[in-house]
């Protein structure tokens, strides 16, 4: 699987848990943004908006917690690393090994 694949089934992923994606570096107001690095795998990171940063730690880490949470549950391979300035970003560079839905329950007739 290529780097763009996984970028899409990624950003799948963090919509259908809720997340407003961005498809930039660098949001223009804060939030989630998401993109493929050819080098490393696709990278998540989440800021806030302009202003003090150090006043949003505690938030950042929330948020930091459970896109790794989400992105690991759904079977990812997701590594955190110190991006530029200092902040946290993680690093998708595996695929899910399958997709909620796509695992049949136990005890379920499989054909």
């Amino acid at each position: 699987m290529n780097v763009a694949e996984l970028e899409t089934l990624v950003c799948r992923e963090l919509r259908d848990a809720g997340f407003a994606v961005e498809p930039s570096r660098k949001p223009a107001d804060g939030g989630l943004s998401v993109w493929r690095d050819p080098e490393r795998g696709v990278v998540v990171r989440w800021s806030v908006p302009s202003g003090d940063p150090a006043r949003h730690d505690t938030i950042r880490t929330a948020v930091r917690l459970a896109l790794r949470t989400i992105l690991g549950a759904a079977g990812f391979e997701v590594t955190e690393v110190a991006g530029p300035a200092g902040l946290a970003e993680l690093v998708v560079t595996a695929t899910a090994r399958h997709r909620r839905g796509d695992v049949p329950e136990p005890g379920s007739a499989t054909r």
